[in-house]
């Protein structure tokens, strides 16, 4: 069952930060914000508790109205840096994202818009349905503007907690995730997301 929980864990929560992201974004020239500089800012290994790794996402991006939460029609994305990294048992994992857009204001809004209807959602999940719902989540004030919800997403057999932060800070749009099993510590999330908030200029 161990190993069980730790491989769904991931999965679920690498497949919530792929459904958010939608297509992979590729660099455009000539914009300030480079792919380097913002490889430079997300959050690193040495950063995370003793232990944990970095790991590749891997996942089913078939999540309802999550799918491309982070691809706003209407709005160009110019680059995007994602790491990722997990605890020694597999969970909790964190994961976070760092998005640049060619309008980051009207990005952010409609991001924030399209999140605060997306309250239930259905997937399929490792060839399984899964049922999902959000939550708003009271964080501190983060970057320009922030909005934060906790993910429920229940299978045939585990249910799994995402906490999500999404915060504008600049041209920068963060999308900062800690997923575990039978819940997230709301601390330690906090702690990742001041850490993740802080790196980026």
């Amino acid at each position: 069952m161990k190993c069980s929980v730790r491989v769904l864990v991931a999965l679920v929560a690498a497949s919530i930060s792929m459904s958010l992201l939608g297509p992979v974004v590729v660099s455009a020239a000539g914009v300030p914000s480079s792919t380097a500089s913002l490889r430079a800012q997300a959050v690193t290994i040495h950063q995370m508790p003793v232990g944990w790794v970095a790991e590749a996402p891997r996942g089913d991006p078939r999540l309802g109205c999550l799918a491309a939460l982070m691809t706003p029609k209407g709005v160009k994305e110019t680059h995007q840096e994602q790491v990722f990294f997990a605890a020694p048992k597999g969970y909790p994992i964190f994961d976070e994202t760092i998005t640049t857009y060619s309008k980051a204001k009207v990005a952010y809004k409609k991001v924030a818009t399209a999140i605060a209807k997306c309250r239930t959602f259905k997937g399929v999940l490792t060839g399984y349905p899964v049922v999902g719902t959000l939550r708003p989540l009271v964080v501190p004030r983060y970057g320009s503007a922030r909005v934060a919800y906790v993910v429920t997403l229940v299978g045939k057999r585990i249910t799994v907690k995402t906490d999500y932060l999404i915060v504008r800070k600049g041209s920068d749009i963060l999308g900062i995730l800690e997923g575990s099993y039978p819940a997230v510590s709301v601390t330690q999330f906090l702690h990742f997301a001041a850490l993740a908030v802080a790196r980026v200029k």
